[in-house]
């Protein structure tokens, strides 16, 4: 029998897959597909799932599903509105490439993203021990008041591997722009039907207690969309997709976990969502709420331990002056990405 290489080794030029779901995204999903087409690696596929849209959206499609080109080819698909999760899963049971990625229809990637996660992959198969690694990168934040270079959308350091089985229970370490291994979807599943919020961590959390870890590139090679329209209005069904996402983990590798993973656990159970926390104490210092901001920071510095700006934010807190520092600051900040209250996380 014929050895079987490793997709994305040196020599091969592999497919990669880009899976779009767009739901009413008339004004920008002809963006995302051209920021793809537009990529620098040779062989892409693009799938847009268009999940029950009520707006323009087939109609924008429409231009771009006659692309057929060598390296360049787009797939448009339509189902009923059913989430996200649902419109990506239909997809990948359809796609052809070596390695699959996704894009959310109101971003765009930079022209070397692909390039630059296959070159990193490549790398990490020269190690032992990152075979079962997702690689992906950086990306600028787009606000309303355009892009700061200075504001990026990972800003804590990369947890190592040995650290993110303990991490990814705090926060969301992972990315749907990363550049996932057919294996992957093999050896962990689709994103489950059931969670129709948070689908992604839920996959990742899977995914680190299956054996597979996370890589970033600090490279910035997409640019990532942050306006009105944000999910503050469903904070509560937020919530309760992380709750879901923990009680599912807690069964399914009970007995792979360790202690200090256990506790984590059950205490992110009982005390809810730490970015809930951090979202509470932005808004506390944004009025200028002193003590409610010390209260918010300090719970979610002791949930997310591994959030350096979140520990130094609550050690400041604590500082005379320092929370009229952080007010201050706050407030500059929000003056310099046009925030308003649609932005809320």
């Amino acid at each position: 029998m014929a050895h079987e290489s490793t997709p994305g080794t040196e020599g091969e030029v592999p497919l990669v897959s880009v899976v779009i779901a767009v739901y009413n995204g008339q004004d920008l999903v002809g963006q995302a597909i051209s920021s793809v087409l537009r990529q620098t690696h040779p062989r892409v596929e693009v799938f847009v799932v268009d999940d029950g849209s009520t707006d323009n959206t087939a109609h924008v499609l429409r231009g771009y599903e006659a692309v057929n080109r060598p390296g360049r080819t787009v797939r448009v698909m339509r189902q009923d509105n059913a989430g996200c999760g649902a419109a990506r899963n239909r997809a990948l049971g359809l796609v052809a490439g070596d390695f699959v990625t996704f894009l959310d229809a109101d971003d765009q990637l930079l022209p070397h993203h692909l390039e630059t996660l296959l070159a990193r992959y490549r790398e990490l198969q020269r190690e032992p021990g990152r075979e079962r690694t997702v690689v992906y990168a950086n990306g600028w934040q787009c606000t309303p008041s355009g892009i700061n270079a200075e504001r990026v959308q990972y800003r804590e350091r990369m947890p190592e591997p040995q650290q993110q089985r303990s991490v990814v229970l705090e926060y969301n370490i992972g990315s749907l722009y990363g550049l996932f291994p057919r294996r992957f979807f093999e050896e962990v599943g689709v994103f489950d039907p059931e969670q129709v919020f948070v689908e992604d961590w839920e996959l990742w959390l899977r995914a680190v207690y299956s054996g597979w870890r996370f890589d970033r590139v600090d490279d910035v090679t997409s640019i990532i969309a942050w306006s009105g329209g944000s999910m503050q209005s469903q904070r509560d069904r937020m919530a309760a997709g992380e709750e879901m996402a923990l009680r599912k983990t807690l069964t399914r590798f009970e007995r792979e976990l360790s202690e200090e993973e256990r506790q984590k656990l059950l205490t992110r159970l009982r005390k809810g969502s730490p970015l809930a926390a951090v979202s509470d104490a932005e808004q506390a210092l944004r009025e200028g709420r002193a003590a409610d901001a010390r209260r918010y920071l300090e719970l979610a510095a002791r949930m997310m331990p591994s959030q350096r700006r979140v520990t130094v934010k609550s050690r400041l807190a604590r500082l005379p002056g320092g929370t009229a520092w952080l007010v201050r600051r706050q407030r500059a900040v929000d003056r310099s990405v046009g925030y308003t209250d649609a932005m809320r996380r």
